[in-house]
């Protein structure tokens, strides 16, 4: 970055006080009350919406475009996307679109270059300039879904993210483990594993695709992320729908938007042929057998 970005105080005390709350406030007000089996469900149910909305819809089709979807399936992964509170879609992929273009240079905003922690969480604490949406994302701004989006973000975070697991606790009868487990157990965990994309995958792995940038192949990061650790592949074919190219790599991302195209509501998803994805490898094997681990 060309200027020294300022320190966002309310986003970091919200990312700093959410995992207190999240993980202890849960633990505690469980350990007092009781534990019942739909509360882990809430939590298991929401983080799978969320992470779906944010691995298969922020990710795969809005930012890279790599599948078309139904109006709504996109409804879908922008109502459930905001509950990540990650930003909107058109935030997010334009700085994710900046991202691959600049990846592990300057401008790349959560370069590993910087160091681990900044890649993971600290970026996130800058406010930095606004996202060349303009630039990189005209077709977003053409999307009535992702500008609609846009302008309720706050109140689907609000809510989305936290209301609706509140009502469902209620429903249950127990509104405030609602809250804790499907809210903000759920959040912290839908952020940091999210946030393992972004340094995890560029320090610990296999860089299988292409040995001259940092994204790597990592099978602990793709089972936390619904399927986004095989992130050397990712970088170097960044429009295909997958992650996990192979019959045994975990990538529900990908199975879920196939069941999409089963059901009509998903088409033209956009694949490598496999000549590439090996002459990719091939050209990457010398540099590979020479990488020592991190």
């Amino acid at each position: 970055m060309t200027t020294k970005a300022r320190i966002d105080i309310p986003l970091m005390s919200f990312l700093m006080l959410t995992p207190v709350v999240g993980i202890a406030g849960t633990a505690i007000y469980t350990y007092w009350t009781g534990f019942e089996l739909w509360m882990p469900l809430l939590a298991l149910g929401m983080y799978v919406a969320v992470g779906l909305s944010i691995c298969a819809g922020y990710h795969r089709f809005f930012s890279h475009k790599s599948y078309e979807a139904s109006r709504p399936v996109q409804l879908f992964y922008a109502i459930f996307g905001a509950m990540a509170a990650q930003n909107s879609i058109l935030w997010w992929s334009s700085g994710h679109r900046t991202h691959h273009q600049y990846v592990d240079r300057d401008w790349d905003p959560y370069s590993i270059k910087r160091g681990f922690w900044w890649a993971h969480i600290l970026w996130i604490f800058h406010r930095h300039e606004a996202p060349d949406v303009q630039g990189n994302a005209p077709d977003l701004l053409k999307n009535p879904i992702v500008q609609w989006q846009a302008r309720w973000y706050k109140v689907l975070v609000i809510v989305g993210g936290f209301g609706l697991p509140t009502l469902i606790g209620a429903l249950f009868g127990d509104a405030i483990a609602g809250l804790l487990w499907g809210g903000f157990l759920r959040l912290v965990v839908i952020h940091h594993t999210t946030f393992f994309v972004n340094s995890l995958a560029h320090y610990v792995g296999v860089p299988r695709y292409n040995a001259e940038i940092s994204a790597r192949d990592n099978w602990g990061v793709a089972l936390l992320t619904l399927g986004e650790g095989y992130h050397s592949f990712h970088h170097r074919f960044p429009s295909d729908f997958r992650n996990g190219i192979r019959w045994f790599h975990w990538d529900p991302a990908k199975w879920f938007i196939g069941t999409l195209r089963a059901l009509r509501l998903a088409h033209d998803l956009r694949s490598t042929p496999a000549a590439l994805v090996e002459q990719a490898r091939l050209q990457a094997a010398p540099r590979v057998a020479g990488t020592a681990p991190h």
